[in-house]
């Protein structure tokens, strides 16, 4: 432990002062207050933390669509299926007003949830059909991704902050195209909760990001590769695989593109690959290839953060893979790019 010295004129005088006189008094006059020590009455007040207008906005949308959803759900000829995408994304968007709303939207599963101040929804009237409701519900969450827009397209904010907000984007997308859908049989699988939640989080800059996007590719060529190989020839899925193999190639080599044109060496393609499930088991086999769909899908997220110049092209693409995995009937987490 550090012993802190007497004050710089607490000195040998002043010491035999205190020692003469045996008084407290006598210490105050011969050695001068510490610096660092400010009464109650020099220190400003420190001000509340408040929300900035873009999360305000966003967390009463979402407040609202919440709302709306809730309200959805209960319209008299909402089927089954049609209740439960309501009541999934009425989740999906308190849970995305707790974390807008909060000090920090950063912090994590372990952050305090406390709201800086209360957020009240703007109250949407309710359809009476499901029909109606449906084309209410697309028309909204296309509404709320445009006004995410220039929170995303900031370049001076950090990569975490801006994966916040397409992050916020993408699901508001996924929701509009479900709903804008011709029926609710096209609905698809709803959104769920998911293991990750914002955080600071280290994305590299924008060469590590396309990087990382491009094993993530190859990662996926190796997988289609192999469930092409243990598919019968007359297997309807054939065509289907085949198909997106040749995309899938292409679009790696686009990415390779760009690493070399930035001047880099593209990380080449490993022998082997862990595959999210057993390919051997064909009952795995979608939600394998749906697992390496996801994964392309957080290399462009990731990218998206990481460069400004990219982020809208990047976060477009994270898009087309979010209609990959949905097609693939896998869900999208709450938080869709957060890994």
């Amino acid at each position: 432990m550090t012993v802190p010295l007497p004050a710089p004129r607490c000195r040998r005088r002043g010491l035999l002062q205190l020692f003469a006189g045996g008084g407290a008094g006598l210490l105050l006059s011969a050695c001068a207050p510490s610096p660092l020590i400010a009464s109650d009455a020099d220190r400003s007040p420190v001000p509340a933390p408040t929300l900035n207008t873009p999360r305000r906005d966003a967390a009463r949308a979402s407040a609202s669509l919440a709302a709306l959803a809730d309200g959805c759900a209960k319209v008299a000829d909402a089927g089954a299926s049609f209740v439960d995408w309501c009541t999934a994304v009425a989740e999906q968007h308190r849970n995305h007003q707790v974390v807008l709303s909060q000090a920090n939207p950063l912090g994590g599963v372990q952050t305090d949830h406390t709201p800086l101040e209360p957020i009240e929804p703007t109250p949407i009237p309710v359809p009476t059909t499901q029909a109606e409701a449906m084309t209410l519900l697309a028309a909204e969450e296309t509404a709320l991704a445009v006004s995410l827009s220039p929170s995303i397209t900031d370049a001076d904010q950090s990569a975490s902050n801006a994966l916040l907000w397409i992050s916020l984007r993408l699901a508001a997308q996924v929701s509009a195209a479900a709903f804008g859908a011709a029926s609710v049989d096209a609905l698809g699988p709803f959104p769920v909760p998911g293991d990750a939640v914002p955080a600071e989080t280290e994305v590299g800059d924008r060469m590590t990001a396309l990087q990382v996007l491009l094993g993530h590719q190859r990662a996926l060529v190796f997988g289609l590769q192999a469930l092409l190989g243990r598919l019968a020839a007359d297997d309807p899925q054939v065509d289907v695989v085949g198909n997106r193999l040749g995309e899938a190639m292409r679009e790696r080599d686009e990415t390779a593109a760009q690493v070399t044109a930035s001047r880099g060496t593209p990380v080449g393609a490993e022998p082997n690959y862990t595959l999210p499930g057993d390919i051997t088991d064909p009952a795995q086999h979608t939600r394998v290839w749906a697992g390496l769909e996801f994964a392309v899908l957080a290399g462009w997220t990731r990218l998206a953060a990481a460069s400004a110049a990219d982020r809208e092209t990047a976060a477009d693409w994270a898009f087309r893979q979010a209609v990959r995995v949905r097609g693939l009937g896998e869900p999208l987490p709450f938080w869709p790019g957060w890994v």
